[in-house]
C-alpha cells in the first residue's frame, strides 16, 4: 500500500511560507492604501492650490505593491502546485508498477489515465490556486478589517456582519459541490475510458457497421457529460455570487451608517475602498471551496488506486554482473486457473505449453517473471523464494515478452535497446537491426 504524497514534504513548506509572506504584504499595503485614500479625501475640505501628494504616492505604491505581491504569489504558488503534482504522479506511477499484471488488466485505460489527467489537474489546482489563495486570504481578509476598525469602528461594526454572514453561507452551501464533482468526473472518465477503447479501432468499427450506433452512444456520453457540467457550474456560480451579494449589502450599511452618524466623508471613502480590496479574496474564498471540492473527489480516487495490493519487493543488494543460468521451481502453486503446480525447470531447458484459453497459460508466465504472486505455494529461483530476489537481480536473470509488447512509440533506436543499461553505439544497434532481419526498415526509416 502506497500513501499520497504530503503538500507540505519535499521542501513545499519553503513555498508555502513564502506565500504567507507574502499575504502579510498584501495585507499591510491594503492598510497603508485605506489609510492613505483617508487622506487625499480629507483634503478636499482644506482650500488649498497643493495636492495631497504623498497620500496620492503612497496609494500608487501600494496599488503597484500588491499588484506585485499578486503575480509573485501566484508564481510562487504554481511552483509548489506544479512540486507536489510530480510527487503525486511518480506515487501513482511507481504503485502502478508494482501492482499484479491481473489487477492492471481489470482496470479500463482510459479510466487509469484520467489519474494522470483529470485528477492531477485537480491536485494542481487546489494546490496552486486554491491552498495558496487561501493563505493569502487568512492574512489579507483580517489585515483588511483591521484597518477598518481603526479608520471607524461605528462603519466596522456596519460592514462587517454583512462578510461574516457570506462567508457562512459560502461554507454551508460549499458541500453540496462535493457530489456534483463526484458525479461530473464519473461521467468524464466513462467517456474517456469509452473513447480510449474505441478510438484504435474505430476504422474496424466502421467496417462492422457501428458508426450510427457508437455516434448514438457517445452523443448520450455527451448529453449526460453536459447535464453533469451545466450543475456543477451553476452550483459554482451561485457560490461565487454570495460574497458580490456580501460585498454590496456591506457598502450600503456603512454608507447608511456614515450619513446617520454624520461620519467624515473621507472616512466613508477609505472605508469603501478598503471593502473593495475585501472584495478580491471574497471571491476568491469561493473559488477555494470548489476547487477544495474537486480536490476530494480526486483524491478518494487517487487513495483508492494506492491502496490496491502490490508486489512484494526486495531491495537490490549486490547483483552478479554474469549470473549463471537458473532453475525455477514451482511447489503447490495456485493461482487464478492453475491448482497446485508442482513442476521444475533446468538450466538450459526449453518448455513448451500447450492449453486452450483460460488455462493458465499466460497466468503461469506472468508467475514466472514476477509479475504476479501465487496465491498459495511457492515458486523459487535456484531455492530462492522468487518475491526475496532483488529487482535488479531478476532482471539479469528473467526476460518476458508477452502478448502485449512493452515497447513505446517513439524511435527505432529507442525501441530496439529498451531495458539495456547501458545502451549500445548506434553502429552496434545497427549490426544487430541488420542481424535480426531489419535492413529494410532500417532502409525505409533512414
Amino acid at each position: 500500500m502506497s500513501h499520497l504524497p504530503g503538500v507540505l514534504s519535499e521542501g513545499r513548506l519553503r513555498g508555502i511560507a513564502v506565500l504567507a509572506t507574502l499575504a502579510v504584504g498584501q495585507a499591510a499595503a491594503a492598510g497603508v492604501a485605506a489609510f492613505a485614500t483617508r487622506d487625499v479625501f480629507a483634503a478636499f475640505k482644506v482650500a488649498t492650490a497643493t495636492p495631497p501628494v504623498d497620500p496620492l504616492l503612497l496609494i500608487v505604491a501600494a496599488g503597484l505593491a500588491i499588484a506585485g505581491l499578486r503575480v509573485a504569489e501566484r508564481a510562487v504558488a504554481e511552483s509548489v502546485g506544479q512540486g507536489y503534482v510530480a510527487s503525486l504522479r511518480k506515487t501513482l506511477f511507481v504503485h502502478l508498477t508494482r501492482m499484479p499484471a491481473r489487477e492492471i488488466s481489470r482496470r479500463r485505460t482510459g479510466a487509469l489515465a484520467i489519474r494522470f489527467i483529470g485528477d492531477l489537474t485537480a491536485a494542481r489546482a487546489w494546490v496552486s490556486l486554491g491552498l495558496a489563495r487561501m493563505i493569502s486570504a487568512a492574512f489579507v481578509l483580517p489585515g483588511a478589517l483591521i484597518a477598518l476598525f481603526l479608520l471607524n469602528p461605528h462603519l466596522a461594526a456596519a460592514a462587517i456582519p454583512p462578510l461574516v454572514l457570506a462567508v457562512l453561507l459560502m461554507a454551508l452551501l460549499a458541500p453540496r459541490l462535493g457530489p456534483l464533482h463526484r458525479r461530473l468526473r464519473g461521467r468524464r472518465a466513462r467517456l474517456a475510458a469509452d473513447m480510449s477503447e474505441r478510438i484504435p479501432v474505430a476504422p474496424e468499427l466502421r467496417l462492422l457497421g457501428r458508426d450510427d450506433k457508437e455516434l448514438g452512444r457517445l452523443h448520450q456520453s455527451a448529453l449526460s457529460l453536459r447535464e453533469a457540467a451545466v450543475a456543477r457550474v451553476l452550483a459554482s456560480a451561485a457560490l461565487k455570487a454570495i460574497p458580490e451579494v456580501g460585498g454590496t449589502l456591506a457598502g450600503a450599511l456603512l454608507l447608511l451608517t456614515a450619513l446617520g452618524m454624520g461620519a467624515a466623508p473621507a472616512e466613508a471613502a477609505a472605508a469603501l475602498a478598503v471593502l473593495g480590496i475585501v472584495a478580491l479574496p471574497l471571491r476568491d474564498l469561493a473559488g477555494i471551496w470548489d476547487r477544495r471540492r474537486a480536490w476530494e473527489v480526486a483524491r478518494d480516487k487517487c487513495t483508492n488506486l494506492l491502496t490496491t495490493p502490490v508486489l512484494e519487493t526486495t531491495e537490490d543488494g549486490s547483483i552478479d554482473p554474469n549470473p549463471s543460468p537458473t532453475r525455477l521451481d514451482f511447489e503447490q502453486v495456485s493461482s487464478g486457473a492453475v491448482r497446485n503446480l508442482c513442476a521444475s525447470v533446468k538450466p538450459g531447458e526449453k518448455v513448451c505449453l500447450v492449453g486452450g484459453n483460460g488455462a493458465g497459460k499466460s497466468t503461469l508466465l506472468a508467475l514466472a517473471a514476477g509479475l504476479e504472486h501465487a496465491d498459495s505455494g511457492c515458486l523459487y529461483l535456484d531455492e530462492t523464494d522468487i518475491r526475496a530476489v532483488p529487482q535488479g537481480m531478476r532482471t539479469k536473470v528473467v526476460t518476458y515478452v508477452g502478448s502485449r509488447s512493452p515497447i513505446l512509440k517513439g524511435s527505432l533506436r529507442r525501441a530496439l535497446t529498451l531495458g539495456i543499461d547501458p545502451r549500445p553505439s548506434g553502429a552496434a544497434i545497427e549490426g544487430a537491426a541488420r542481424a535480426f532481419g531489419l535492413s529494410g526498415v532500417l532502409e525505409r526509416l533512414g
